[in-house]
């Protein structure tokens, strides 16, 4: 254990230099996406999720207060924020037409076509980050329903045979019920009532296995927990833990490898994080479940240049469905961000977080 100690802490400087490396001091706030792959210059009004990113990076590594450009980051991100309350980036929202309109009529769901689910997750991603860099946004984000019944159609209008996307959705709703109650006051004598009405719709598709889907969807086992990570998110955005049966999850996840890439890396230690909070039901096999995961992040560590990258040595090269970089041989900050956090839930499950000291970032 001693060992794994050590390598997580050598982490702190060594992401860090990683982060000076994407920083961008001529454009202030803009971090780039990789090391060398980027597709568009700093002068392209883009780089929203970098900067989200970043600032998540910082506030894991408990260095958010030794930070020289806190505030221009933060600024940077406000400067996406539009009269709707939505902070999302222009340039993937364009670059992102075709593949959009390729899934809606492939699938045919229409719910992004206008690129309104992606806008939404971007703009919850960037009140997080803000947060996390002790700002806030300028305003609410005013495009959630507050109704029971444009809440009961949010949720019905979901695709819950694809459910790691629904999961997504219902954690921003939540998400924005609760902060923009505790930040700009929003309906906030009934937000408690609206939140407790979405888990009571959403938990209506709680299936015996312990996950969340349509009862007549076949759904891989790796989805499964995809999307059990969307609603263990969307307790955690409610500041709620109080989802029945996590016997269930554990079970599920123990019997998965769940890797690949960086998303699915981090899904499966989510769960069990949250998870084994709520109980000590197989919590050693958990421990080494967690202990043996931390080997297969160190194969998408680059020790040479302080980052991790989105795929096993290799950049990702997609982001909200618009290709914004390469996808060289090299880190990137979107799988450094996911990784990182990764191995902040892990400490907490190993119980050494004393020794480590990282945050677990608002999400």
């Amino acid at each position: 254990m001693s060992e794994t100690i050590d390598w997580i802490n050598s982490l702190k400087p060594s992401v860090l230099g990683f982060l000076s490396k994407l920083k961008r001091p001529d454009h202030p706030g803009f971090y780039s996406y990789s090391l060398s792959g980027d597709i568009y210059p700093p002068e392209t009004h883009w780089g929203l999720g970098n900067s989200v990113f970043a600032a998540k990076i910082y506030y894991m590594l408990n260095a958010v207060d030794y930070i020289q450009d806190k505030k221009e980051i933060a600024d940077f991100i406000k400067t996406f924020q539009n009269d709707s309350g939505e902070i999302y980036d222009p340039l993937v929202e364009n670059k992102s037409i075709l593949r959009r309109a390729y899934h809606s009529f492939r699938k045919f769901d229409f719910n992004n076509l206008t690129n309104q689910q992606n806008k939404r997750a971007e703009t919850r991603q960037a009140f997080a980050a803000l947060l996390c860099l002790q700002s806030r946004p300028g305003m609410p984000y005013k495009l959630i329903p507050y109704t029971n019944e444009s809440i009961q159609k949010y949720v019905a209008s979901l695709n819950w045979k694809e459910p790691w996307g629904a999961g997504s959705h219902i954690s921003h709703l939540l998400f924005f019920l609760n902060y923009n109650r505790r930040l700009f006051d929003v309906h906030k004598e009934d937000a408690d009532n609206l939140i407790d009405y979405v888990l009571d719709l959403t938990n209506e598709y709680r299936q015996e296995d312990g996950s969340w889907y349509s009862s007549d969807a076949d759904i891989p086992l790796n989805y499964k927990i995809n999307v059990a990570m969307k609603i263990m998110t969307a307790y955690d955005a409610a500041g709620r833990d109080d989802f029945s049966e996590p016997e269930k999850m554990i079970d599920l996840c123990l019997s998965s490898a769940n890797e690949g890439d960086a998303c699915n890396n981090f899904n499966i230690v989510c769960v069990l994080y949250h998870c084994s909070r709520k109980t000590g039901y197989r919590s050693d096999e958990v421990r080494e479940y967690c202990l043996n995961k931390l080997k297969t992040y160190k194969r998408h560590y680059w020790p040479d240049h302080g980052g991790f990258s989105f795929f096993e040595r290799q950049a990702n090269s997609v982001y909200y469905n618009a290709r914004i970089s390469k996808g060289l041989s090299e880190p990137d900050i979107h799988g450094t961000s996911l990784f990182l956090w990764g191995i902040t839930l892990i400490t907490k499950i190993l119980g050494i977080n004393d020794k480590v000291t990282f945050n677990t970032p608002v999400t």
